[in-house]
């Protein structure tokens, strides 16, 4: 009986003193990138706009994404 309760506190002492490093853990978080695309110019008289925000007839900004506009 003594045995096995000293062989249990030894085990539960054993465990407490594992090393729990963060260095061995995984991430928290993962960053995920977006794939670099590489623009093509549709045609010789196209000009690339910049996004921007405009006003909807609500009276909300909109935000207007990035687009070739034909000159």
């Amino acid at each position: 009986m003594k045995k096995s309760i000293i062989i249990a506190i030894l085990f539960v002492i054993g465990f407490l003193c594992l090393n729990f490093n963060e260095t061995n853990s995984w991430p928290r978080y993962r960053v995920y990138t977006a794939p670099r695309v590489k623009v093509v110019k549709p045609g010789p008289n196209y000009i690339w706009v910049e996004g921007y925000y405009k006003i909807n007839k609500f009276g909300i900004k909109v935000g207007v994404p990035g687009h070739w506009k034909k000159v």
